[in-house]
């Protein structure tokens, strides 16, 4: 029988070739019987020799599977149970570390080290007897830690945490917002106090250690090796500000390097902490001396499209330098606001084009950012109905001085370019289009798109690929055709999406200062995955009367100001994000959706039809018209709303309670944006499923890494000692 085709299997050239040369030209010639028998015994013996190296890679804590820590965690005696703490964490290097732990066990280095291996969070670990203001031995005087505060050493002063005697269990207390390391880096001495560091009250005392834990991260915008790609400083009063929406935002150092915490106990630029002035300056004095390249600046300065980074001898620092005499353009930078204001030749500069490159905080990877995003991408594709295969074209958007061949310099004609594109003749249902951004530049003026019939629009903050696609792109993933991260577009204006039968918007990594208006007709899917929208995302009718619309609009990991929906809409989701009309109007106005809403904040009322609620803080009236359909779980409703029926919500079901929410701050610059504080009454703090907390950082399941972090520091503390966990 001679075989024309070769059956599914392996490679069976390997296998062949241990064959005698007669018995491979006799197998040739008689029609391959040989061959296809090989390639099913190479195909079975590819499958016996990968589960033999995963069975050997199990054997080691560098290489096993993350379900199999847990079994390498009982052959060295811990014992403790490695519960899920949310993302970014892994128990690999606790795991890997216990016998380091335990060989070290009793200093100040081991419980900084399991501190930032525990939780995921980079600690600093501080011995309190070390700042007593104690008579000094005359064989061992202690000159760097006076008892009296030297007014001259400024720098020593900025280091001087406040808010020490903030209690958690004290409802009157007030968070504290400005002092984000929370006195981690004190250099002053104190006298003792015998109050409990435990409980929150104290500090100073002979046996009492501080974990001060960093959860904030710092996120960079621009980098030096691209300066045609740095984002425009956003002009205002008097100045320009960093951030591009105009608000006051704190800059941050670059703390990208890692760091070994088995060699030294971390300093403050090894942490993501605000960037102190006194900071900045001694960092820009490194770079004019010519100690410090001035690309690894936590910041930096272009006047013009076409002009270069200012020098460091350029930059100044508001209140602690002066102008440099003589011409040319100087900026001055306010670290703390995150401002900035030009002078060209001595006097303020009243307009000009300011690009900067820097750093800010953030506690989750919650609206628009320049972080990696390409799997959430990719979660969100697969679950708009399209899928996440099926690229029918890609147009690439960069607006610079330096051209980049194929690219598009405007939104605009990218969007008008989009129509141009329907689906070919015989070409299968559900193709995707995808614009993608690839620079951090504002984009003014209000835009519209009409999506084609049976297209899916997908509007990402993403660079080219290393790889340009091939012509013949159907079926490759969405996410390889796109790079995700560095990169934070800013669109000044609205934009209004209409669309053929069948068709749908992503919208993903792009900050909006407008509304994001979809008309009610044929156009089937709206999805904002890690967006910021300052404005509305709003349905609109188009044509009345209004007919029922399949049109499903979903909110995932993004900020906006406010949802409003028309009765023809029957579904929105909101998952891990933040809707924010406290100011003015209802936050989500959707007479006739069904909301399934999980682990977000909304500040503001709501109106919906029914609801299904997980982990959510609605801090505003909820006014469900069928309370029959739905459930609210673990999450806090406030008193007088009108809902469905409660399972383990706050306050209980029919309660007269004045428990509300405590936010570390409400201001979107901060970097604790909506972030629940230390004040927070604990049924919100930690009565989200799980026993995490309540809102849109539900998924950072920060109670969890504290309890986590108790229970694994206890065994290495020395006796006598105690702790207290600060800054979470």
């Amino acid at each position: 029988m001679s075989m024309t085709t070769t059956p599914q299997g392996g490679d069976p050239d390997r296998l062949l070739s241990l064959l005698p040369a007669h018995l491979r030209t006799r197998d040739e010639q008689s029609g391959g019987a040989l061959r296809a028998l090989l390639t099913v015994v190479a195909g079975e013996l590819e499958l016996l020799e990968q589960d033999l190296a995963d069975l050997y890679d199990g054997w080691f804590v560098e290489t096993c599977d993350e379900d199999l820590l847990s079994r390498i965690a009982d052959l060295i005696g811990l014992t403790e149970a490695l519960p899920d703490l949310g993302e970014g964490t892994s128990w690999r290097t606790v795991v890997a570390h216990t016998i380091s732990y335990r060989r070290n066990k009793g200093t100040v280095a081991v419980l900084e080290q399991v501190a930032t291996e525990v939780t995921g969070w980079p600690s600093h670990a501080v011995e309190y007897f070390r700042l007593l203001a104690t008579t000094a031995h005359v064989n061992h005087p202690r000159g760097d830690w006076p008892a009296v505060a030297s007014l001259r050493h400024a720098d020593r002063l900025d280091r001087t945490g406040g808010g020490h005697g903030l209690r958690a269990d004290c409802p009157d207390a007030r968070p504290e917002v400005h002092d984000l390391t929370r006195g981690a880096f004190e250099p002053l001495a104190h006298t003792a106090e015998v109050r409990r560091i435990a409980t929150g009250r104290g500090r100073f005392g002979i046996n009492q250690v501080g974990i001060f834990l960093f959860p904030l991260r710092s996120c960079q915008v621009g980098t030096a090796d691209a300066v045609d790609r740095w984002p425009q400083a956003r002009a205002t009063a008097g100045g320009w500000t960093f951030d591009p929406l105009g608000r006051s935002t704190p800059l941050f150092a670059d703390v990208s390097h890692e760091r070994d915490a088995r060699k030294h106990l971390a300093y403050e630029d090894e942490l993501p902490v605000p960037l102190r002035p006194r900071r900045l300056k001694a960092l820009l004095e490194e770079a004019r001396r010519g100690a410090l390249d001035a690309r690894h600046l936590p910041l930096g300065v272009r006047i013009g499209r076409a002009g270069a980074p200012l020098p460091p001898g350029r930059l100044r620092v508001c209140g602690l330098e002066g102008l440099v005499p003589g011409t040319g353009d100087q900026v001055c930078v306010d670290a703390v606001a995150g401002r900035l204001v030009v002078y060209r030749d001595g006097a303020p500069l009243p307009s000009a084009e300011v690009f900067v490159r820097y750093h800010y905080g953030r506690l989750a990877e919650v609206g628009a950012g320049p972080y990696d995003r390409s799997e959430r991408l990719g979660r969100a594709l697969a679950a708009d109905g399209y899928g996440s295969e099926g690229i029918l074209t890609r147009i690439d958007v960069r607006s610079g001085p330096r051209p980049v061949p194929s690219a598009v310099l405007s939104l605009a004609d990218a969007l008008a370019t989009v129509e141009q594109f329907p689906p070919p003749d015989g070409s299968p249902p559900g193709q995707t289009v995808v614009v993608a951004i690839g620079d951090s530049a504002s984009y003014v003026g209000d835009l519209a798109v009409a999506v084609p019939e049976g297209t899916r629009l997908v509007l990402v903050a993403a660079s080219a690929p290393h790889r340009a696609p091939t012509p013949d792109s159907a079926g490759q993933p969405v996410g390889a055709a796109c790079v995700t991260d560095a990169l934070r577009p800013h669109l000044y204006g609205s934009l209004t999406v209409s669309g053929g039968r069948g068709s749908s918007l992503v919208l993903d990594g792009i900050t909006i200062e407008g509304d994001v208006r979809v008309p009610t007709g044929d156009f089937s899917g709206l999805t904002v995955s890690h967006c910021t929208v300052t404005g509305r995302v709003a349905v609109v009718p188009d044509t009345p009367p209004e007919t029922d619309s399949t049109l499903r609009i979903s909110l995932i990991r993004s900020v906006v100001g406010a949802v409003e929906l028309t009765r023809s809409v029957s579904a929105l989701l909101i998952t891990d994000s933040v809707v924010d009309a406290s100011s003015a109007g209802p936050a989500v106005s959707a007479p006739g959706s069904h909301l399934k809403i999980s682990g977000s904040t909304v500040r503001g009322d709501i109106l919906v039809r029914s609801i299904d609620a997980d982990s959510a803080l609605l801090d505003g009236l909820l006014l469900a018209e069928d309370r029959q359909a739905g459930c609210l779980r673990y999450s806090y409703v406030r008193p007088g709303s009108r809902t469905p029926r409660r399972f383990r919500c706050v306050p209980a079901s029919g309660a007269d309670s004045d428990l509300a929410p405590v936010y570390a701050s409400k201001d979107p610059g901060s970097p604790l944006y909506l972030a629940l504080a230390r004040t927070c009454p604990v049924p919100i703090a930690e009565g989200g499923e799980g026993g995490t907390e309540m809102g849109v950082h539900h998924h950072l399941h920060r109670p969890l890494r504290q309890a986590a972090l108790h229970r694994h520091l206890t065994p290495y503390l020395p006796a006598e000692l105690e702790f207290g966990i600060i800054g979470s």
